[in-house]
């Protein structure tokens, strides 16, 4: 049933009240907005004038905030409640950020798990972003397994492109179902690409 404002409404609540339905528009009020992409071509980037929630005041620069905008973009537990004692905010031992692995809690049983692929010349970073297990990732942290091998633990692979500035803009480029599916020069330990071109 529709009314006069333009929004909807569902009858038959336990209460016997309507129940207001906003219009499709503004549940989706919160999505940064960018240009849409054509068949085949990433959507074009622009920074938004405010900032998603991406963004924060972590203080700990442990990782660089265009992989961590990434991961936290891509992560599922987003919204659930974890103690301090779980955050986890942790970079593979290479002194090259270019060159590393970073990962993030992602509730209790997993983490996002993410590296820094290359830039084009608009000035986007693109990241490799995948979800581990926690315990697969406490044993790279505790050195029973190779830092190298950790994102190959992961399942469900992503490039997002981030643009970095005063605000976090991010945007999945591409999606990977396996490991074996993701270009070898995204993975490690390939070196930093300059791509020619927006992807």
């Amino acid at each position: 049933m529709s009314k006069q404002d333009g929004t909807d409404e569902m009858v038959g609540a336990e209460d016997g009240l309507s129940i207001p339905i906003p219009p499709l528009g503004d549940q989706l009020s919160w999505v940064p907005k960018g240009a849409e992409g054509g068949f085949g071509q990433s959507p074009l980037l622009s920074e938004p004038k405010s900032s998603t929630p991406l963004d924060s005041l972590e203080t700990d620069k442990a990782i660089p905030s265009v992989v961590l905008w990434a991961m936290k973009y891509m992560r599922r537990g987003l919204f659930s409640a974890t103690s301090g004692s779980d955050v986890i905010r942790w970079k593979s031992g290479d002194e090259d950020e270019r060159l590393a692995t970073f990962a993030i809690d992602d509730g209790y049983d997993h983490c996002m798990v993410g590296r820094i692929v290359g830039s084009s010349p608009d000035g986007c970073t693109y990241c490799l972003v995948t979800r581990v297990k926690r315990l697969d990732f406490e044993e790279v942290r505790q050195g029973v397994t190779e830092e190298s091998a950790l994102i190959s633990l992961g399942r469900s692979f992503s490039l997002c492109g981030v643009i970095e500035g005063s605000t976090s803009n991010v945007v999945r480029v591409a999606g990977y179902r396996r490991y074996r599916d993701v270009p070898s020069e995204y993975l490690p330990p390939s070196p930093f690409i300059q791509f020619a071109e927006t992807l």
